[in-house]
Protein backbone atom coordinates (compact mmCIF):
# COMPACT_ATOMS: atom_id res chain seq x y z
CA UNK A 1 0.00 0.00 0.00
CA UNK A 2 1.62 3.54 -1.11
CA UNK A 3 1.82 6.30 1.67
CA UNK A 4 -0.99 8.51 0.30
CA UNK A 5 -3.16 5.71 0.54
CA UNK A 6 -2.47 4.79 4.07
CA UNK A 7 -2.82 8.36 4.92
CA UNK A 8 -5.93 8.63 3.32
CA UNK A 9 -7.19 5.51 5.75
CA UNK A 10 -5.65 7.86 9.14
CA UNK A 11 -8.06 9.81 10.91
CA UNK A 12 -8.07 13.33 10.66
CA UNK A 13 -6.96 14.36 13.67
CA UNK A 14 -4.46 11.75 13.70
CA UNK A 15 -3.07 12.78 9.85
CA UNK A 16 -2.93 17.22 11.87
CA UNK A 17 -0.88 15.86 14.44
CA UNK A 18 1.72 13.82 12.29
CA UNK A 19 1.61 16.83 9.65
CA UNK A 20 2.65 19.31 12.95
CA UNK A 21 4.98 16.79 13.87
CA UNK A 22 6.54 17.43 10.16
CA UNK A 23 6.70 20.48 10.20
CA UNK A 24 8.13 20.96 13.48
CA UNK A 25 10.70 18.36 12.81
CA UNK A 26 11.43 20.09 9.66
CA UNK A 27 12.04 23.81 10.86
CA UNK A 28 14.22 23.19 13.97
CA UNK A 29 16.46 25.68 14.75
CA UNK A 30 19.53 23.92 14.02
CA UNK A 31 18.33 22.62 10.62
CA UNK A 32 17.19 26.10 9.40
CA UNK A 33 20.77 27.86 10.77
CA UNK A 34 22.42 25.09 8.85
CA UNK A 35 20.40 25.49 5.25
CA UNK A 36 21.06 29.55 5.96
CA UNK A 37 24.79 28.75 6.48
CA UNK A 38 25.34 26.40 2.97
CA UNK A 39 23.62 29.33 1.22
CA UNK A 40 26.29 31.57 2.59
CA UNK A 41 28.62 29.09 1.65
CA UNK A 42 27.16 28.17 -1.91
CA UNK A 43 28.81 30.95 -3.72
CA UNK A 44 25.86 32.12 -5.45
CA UNK A 45 25.24 35.04 -3.48
CA UNK A 46 26.47 38.59 -4.55
CA UNK A 47 28.79 40.05 -1.48
CA UNK A 48 26.57 42.44 -0.71
CA UNK A 49 23.28 39.29 -0.29
CA UNK A 50 26.43 37.34 1.57
CA UNK A 51 26.70 40.31 3.80
CA UNK A 52 23.26 40.73 4.36
CA UNK A 53 22.34 37.13 4.60
CA UNK A 54 24.64 37.05 7.13
CA UNK A 55 22.66 39.29 9.60
CA UNK A 56 19.93 37.35 9.11
CA UNK A 57 18.19 35.29 11.45
CA UNK A 58 17.40 31.97 10.71
CA UNK A 59 14.91 30.72 13.33
CA UNK A 60 11.61 29.69 11.21
CA UNK A 61 8.07 29.00 12.40
CA UNK A 62 7.12 25.48 12.24
CA UNK A 63 3.64 26.80 11.17
CA UNK A 64 4.95 29.14 8.00
CA UNK A 65 3.28 28.15 5.61
CA UNK A 66 5.95 29.69 3.40
CA UNK A 67 8.82 27.04 4.36
CA UNK A 68 8.43 23.95 2.99
CA UNK A 69 11.53 22.61 4.04
CA UNK A 70 14.00 24.13 1.09
CA UNK A 71 16.01 26.77 3.17
CA UNK A 72 17.65 27.92 0.21
CA UNK A 73 14.59 28.87 -1.42
CA UNK A 74 12.85 30.40 1.67
CA UNK A 75 16.02 33.06 2.03
CA UNK A 76 16.43 33.67 -1.73
CA UNK A 77 12.58 34.93 -1.70
CA UNK A 78 13.66 37.00 1.31
CA UNK A 79 16.83 38.29 -0.65
CA UNK A 80 14.76 39.00 -3.87
CA UNK A 81 11.85 41.35 -1.99
CA UNK A 82 14.98 43.54 -1.42
CA UNK A 83 15.92 43.56 -4.22
CA UNK A 84 12.43 44.67 -5.35
CA UNK A 85 12.75 47.48 -2.55
CA UNK A 86 15.47 48.93 -2.77
CA UNK A 87 14.97 49.56 -6.57
CA UNK A 88 11.88 51.06 -5.90
CA UNK A 89 13.34 53.57 -3.16
CA UNK A 90 15.94 54.21 -5.51
CA UNK A 91 13.41 55.14 -8.68
CA UNK A 92 11.93 56.73 -5.74
CA UNK A 93 14.91 58.92 -5.23
CA UNK A 94 14.14 58.04 -1.41
CA UNK A 95 17.29 57.65 0.88
CA UNK A 96 16.11 57.41 4.39
CA UNK A 97 12.93 55.06 5.68
CA UNK A 98 12.24 55.77 9.63
CA UNK A 99 8.64 53.99 9.44
CA UNK A 100 7.62 50.34 7.81
CA UNK A 101 4.78 48.50 7.71
CA UNK A 102 4.97 44.08 6.12
CA UNK A 103 1.46 43.15 5.42
CA UNK A 104 0.93 40.53 5.36
CA UNK A 105 4.00 40.14 7.66
CA UNK A 106 3.29 35.83 7.84
CA UNK A 107 5.97 34.75 9.94
CA UNK A 108 8.59 37.03 8.85
CA UNK A 109 9.79 35.66 5.55
CA UNK A 110 10.35 39.17 4.04
CA UNK A 111 10.37 40.87 7.48
CA UNK A 112 13.50 39.22 9.06
CA UNK A 113 15.49 41.02 6.19
CA UNK A 114 13.98 44.40 6.78
CA UNK A 115 15.10 44.46 10.27
CA UNK A 116 18.63 44.32 9.41
CA UNK A 117 18.35 46.00 6.09
CA UNK A 118 17.18 48.88 7.83
CA UNK A 119 18.20 48.82 11.29
CA UNK A 120 17.22 52.40 12.40
CA UNK A 121 13.81 51.94 11.58
CA UNK A 122 10.53 50.84 13.62
CA UNK A 123 8.71 48.27 11.27
CA UNK A 124 5.65 47.05 12.17
CA UNK A 125 4.03 43.71 11.80
CA UNK A 126 0.38 43.67 10.23
CA UNK A 127 -1.39 40.25 9.56
CA UNK A 128 -4.76 38.54 10.23
CA UNK A 129 -3.10 35.75 12.14
CA UNK A 130 -2.33 36.47 16.00
CA UNK A 131 0.48 33.62 16.07
CA UNK A 132 2.30 35.29 13.07
CA UNK A 133 2.07 38.70 14.39
CA UNK A 134 3.44 37.48 18.00
CA UNK A 135 6.03 35.40 16.15
CA UNK A 136 7.40 38.44 14.46
CA UNK A 137 7.55 40.86 17.34
CA UNK A 138 8.96 38.10 19.46
CA UNK A 139 11.76 36.93 16.72
CA UNK A 140 11.98 40.48 15.19
CA UNK A 141 11.28 42.80 18.08
CA UNK A 142 8.25 44.40 15.37
CA UNK A 143 5.33 46.42 16.14
CA UNK A 144 2.50 44.67 16.45
CA UNK A 145 -0.55 45.24 14.54
CA UNK A 146 -3.61 43.38 13.72
CA UNK A 147 -5.47 43.42 10.34
CA UNK A 148 -9.25 43.00 9.11
CA UNK A 149 -10.57 41.21 6.11
CA UNK A 150 -12.36 44.13 5.95
CA UNK A 151 -9.97 46.46 4.18
CA UNK A 152 -11.88 49.15 4.54
CA UNK A 153 -12.74 49.04 8.19
CA UNK A 154 -8.38 48.64 8.23
CA UNK A 155 -6.53 52.03 10.37
CA UNK A 156 -3.12 52.00 12.16
CA UNK A 157 -2.13 54.68 13.98
CA UNK A 158 0.81 55.58 12.03
CA UNK A 159 1.65 56.69 8.47
CA UNK A 160 4.38 54.79 6.72
CA UNK A 161 7.14 55.98 4.86
CA UNK A 162 7.58 52.32 3.22
CA UNK A 163 4.97 49.54 2.99
CA UNK A 164 6.06 46.44 1.93
CA UNK A 165 2.65 44.25 0.52
CA UNK A 166 4.05 40.92 -1.01
CA UNK A 167 1.25 38.42 -2.35
CA UNK A 168 -1.98 39.98 -1.24
CA UNK A 169 -3.44 41.50 -4.06
CA UNK A 170 -2.76 37.86 -5.58
CA UNK A 171 -5.50 36.56 -2.82
CA UNK A 172 -8.09 39.45 -3.11
CA UNK A 173 -11.14 39.53 -5.20
CA UNK A 174 -11.07 43.13 -7.09
CA UNK A 175 -13.64 45.01 -4.72
CA UNK A 176 -11.15 44.05 -1.68
CA UNK A 177 -7.90 45.28 -3.88
CA UNK A 178 -9.68 48.61 -4.17
CA UNK A 179 -9.97 48.63 -0.53
CA UNK A 180 -5.96 47.95 -0.32
CA UNK A 181 -5.28 50.15 -3.02
CA UNK A 182 -7.18 53.32 -0.63
CA UNK A 183 -5.71 51.82 2.16
CA UNK A 184 -1.82 52.73 1.20
CA UNK A 185 -3.01 55.45 0.42
CA UNK A 186 -4.47 56.45 3.66
CA UNK A 187 -1.34 54.92 5.66
CA UNK A 188 1.30 56.70 3.30
CA UNK A 189 2.77 59.43 4.68
CA UNK A 190 3.16 62.07 2.13
CA UNK A 191 6.06 61.05 -0.63
CA UNK A 192 6.02 57.46 0.91
CA UNK A 193 6.17 54.47 -0.89
CA UNK A 194 4.08 51.48 -1.15
CA UNK A 195 5.69 48.28 -3.32
CA UNK A 196 2.95 45.39 -3.93
CA UNK A 197 3.18 42.10 -5.86
CA UNK A 198 0.33 40.79 -8.34
CA UNK A 199 -0.30 37.86 -10.44
CA UNK A 200 0.34 38.57 -14.37
CA UNK A 201 0.68 37.46 -17.73
CA UNK A 202 3.26 34.75 -16.23
CA UNK A 203 0.87 33.42 -14.01
CA UNK A 204 -1.53 33.71 -16.03
CA UNK A 205 0.04 31.27 -18.86
CA UNK A 206 1.11 29.17 -15.96
CA UNK A 207 -1.85 28.50 -15.09
CA UNK A 208 -3.96 27.83 -18.15
CA UNK A 209 -1.33 25.34 -19.56
CA UNK A 210 -1.78 23.70 -16.32
CA UNK A 211 2.05 23.45 -15.21
CA UNK A 212 0.34 24.98 -11.81
CA UNK A 213 -3.28 25.24 -10.58
CA UNK A 214 -2.40 27.14 -7.53
CA UNK A 215 -4.88 25.51 -5.63
CA UNK A 216 -7.80 25.70 -7.98
CA UNK A 217 -10.01 23.37 -9.91
CA UNK A 218 -9.18 22.70 -13.24
CA UNK A 219 -12.33 23.41 -14.64
CA UNK A 220 -12.68 27.03 -13.36
CA UNK A 221 -9.17 28.11 -14.73
CA UNK A 222 -10.20 29.06 -17.97
CA UNK A 223 -13.17 31.60 -16.86
CA UNK A 224 -10.63 33.05 -14.58
CA UNK A 225 -8.24 33.56 -17.17
CA UNK A 226 -10.69 35.01 -19.72
CA UNK A 227 -11.94 37.72 -17.44
CA UNK A 228 -8.43 38.72 -17.05
CA UNK A 229 -8.00 39.32 -20.50
CA UNK A 230 -11.04 41.06 -20.93
CA UNK A 231 -11.74 42.90 -17.95
CA UNK A 232 -8.29 43.33 -16.63
CA UNK A 233 -8.74 41.48 -13.42
CA UNK A 234 -9.77 37.53 -12.23
CA UNK A 235 -10.47 36.30 -9.59
CA UNK A 236 -11.06 32.81 -8.34
CA UNK A 237 -12.03 31.35 -4.30
CA UNK A 238 -10.01 28.69 -3.41
CA UNK A 239 -12.41 25.74 -3.03
CA UNK A 240 -12.50 25.50 1.21
CA UNK A 241 -11.96 29.35 1.44
CA UNK A 242 -14.68 31.77 0.35
CA UNK A 243 -13.21 34.97 0.60
CA UNK A 244 -9.94 34.11 -0.27
CA UNK A 245 -8.56 32.78 -3.57
CA UNK A 246 -6.22 33.27 -6.18
CA UNK A 247 -6.45 37.04 -8.64
CA UNK A 248 -4.87 37.59 -11.87
CA UNK A 249 -4.04 41.79 -12.30
CA UNK A 250 -3.48 43.27 -15.39
CA UNK A 251 -0.78 46.47 -14.99
CA UNK A 252 -2.97 48.82 -16.42
CA UNK A 253 -6.08 47.68 -14.26
CA UNK A 254 -3.68 48.88 -11.32
CA UNK A 255 -2.31 51.75 -12.37
CA UNK A 256 -5.81 52.85 -13.09
CA UNK A 257 -7.09 51.97 -9.98
CA UNK A 258 -3.85 53.11 -7.90
CA UNK A 259 -4.89 56.89 -9.19
CA UNK A 260 -7.86 56.90 -8.53
CA UNK A 261 -7.32 55.58 -5.02
CA UNK A 262 -5.79 58.82 -4.10
CA UNK A 263 -2.64 60.83 -5.07
CA UNK A 264 -0.38 57.29 -6.07
CA UNK A 265 1.71 58.11 -8.71
CA UNK A 266 4.03 54.47 -10.05
CA UNK A 267 7.34 55.26 -10.01
CA UNK A 268 8.58 51.30 -10.78
CA UNK A 269 7.49 48.28 -11.91
CA UNK A 270 8.70 44.98 -12.99
CA UNK A 271 7.22 42.34 -14.45
CA UNK A 272 8.17 39.12 -12.55
CA UNK A 273 10.51 41.18 -10.21
CA UNK A 274 9.81 39.11 -7.32
CA UNK A 275 11.44 35.62 -7.00
CA UNK A 276 11.07 35.80 -10.85
CA UNK A 277 7.14 35.10 -10.31
CA UNK A 278 5.47 37.61 -9.39
CA UNK A 279 5.03 41.51 -10.82
CA UNK A 280 6.52 44.09 -8.56
CA UNK A 281 4.80 47.67 -8.62
CA UNK A 282 5.80 50.88 -6.79
CA UNK A 283 3.45 53.70 -6.23
CA UNK A 284 4.32 56.70 -4.19
CA UNK A 285 1.87 59.02 -2.24
CA UNK A 286 1.74 62.62 -3.33
CA UNK A 287 2.57 65.32 -0.77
Amino acid sequence: MDSSRMKELLPRSVRRRLGALRRWLRARPQRTQRQKEQLLASGALSPAEHELLSRVESVISYADGMYKGDGAHYFNVGLSAIHCIEAALNAAQITTVNNILDLPCGYGRVLRFLVPRFPQARITACELLPDAVRFCVEQFGAVPAYSSYKLNKLSLDAQFDLIWCGSLITHLDAPRTLDLLEFFARQLAPGGLVICTTHGDFVAERILDAAEFYGLPHASIPALVASYRQHGYGYLDYPEAPGYGVSLTAPAWLRTQARAAGDLREVYFRARGWDDHQDVFGFVKEA
